[in-house]
């Protein structure tokens, strides 16, 4: 059963975010242009993400090829999930960028100009938004299976001078998730779905 994040825990990584990404409590996100905001969730977090991923990936495996028998429970499922988790979300972030992420611009530069929305073969933009946010849920589960599988990327605390960085990674990785979910969840897909309701 995955633990829940101490309260205590939860305000460090909060803090964390702040200074990590001060621009997303700043940031008008709700007001600013689709554009902008795709064009900040691609340069933040998707370059991130190709950048940590593979990173992490690598680290993980060495990890598990040193540990002992006794971090072996940790190490080995963490591999598989790892890999699991970053085959199915850069596949993510291409349907964003190739499918989801121009359409929106489409709809936003027909908006601009006064021009009829396009038609797409598959109906309404909510049906790739409603795919997309199917694939967060599915991430969310995987990070909640790493949060588990490392004790709140703590671990055990005689392990914390070797795995201790590799978990700070992990939590970095978390939080930036936490921030790119919400901006696309919670900022971008609903003002999209109001954008083409209006229109």
């Amino acid at each position: 059963m995955t633990q829940a994040i101490p309260a205590s825990r939860m305000q460090m990584i909060r803090a964390a975010e702040k200074v990590a990404f001060p621009e997303f409590k700043t940031a008008h996100w709700s007001t600013s242009s689709l554009h902008r905001l795709i064009e900040h969730i691609i340069g933040r977090h998707h370059a991130y993400l190709r950048s940590e991923l593979p990173w992490m990936e690598r680290a993980i495996a060495r990890a598990s090829e040193i540990g002992g028998r006794a971090d072996a429970r940790t190490l080995v499922p963490l591999t598989r999930t790892f890999r699991f988790f970053r085959r199915e979300l850069e596949l993510h972030l291409r349907k964003e960028e190739e499918v989801l992420f121009p359409l929106v611009r489409q709809i936003e530069t027909a908006v601009n100009s006064g021009a009829n929305l396009p038609r797409f073969s598959f109906g309404s933009i909510a049906n790739p938004i409603g795919i997309m946010e199917q694939d967060h849920e599915g991430e969310k589960r995987q990070i909640e299976r790493m949060l588990d599988l490392t004790g709140n990327y703590s671990g055990p605390p005689q392990t914390a001078h070797i795995y201790g960085p590799l978990f700070d990674r992990l939590q970095a990785l978390d939080s930036d998730m936490r921030l790119h979910v919400h901006l696309e969840d919670e900022m971008l897909f609903p003002r999209v779905r109001l954008l083409e309701g209006e229109s």
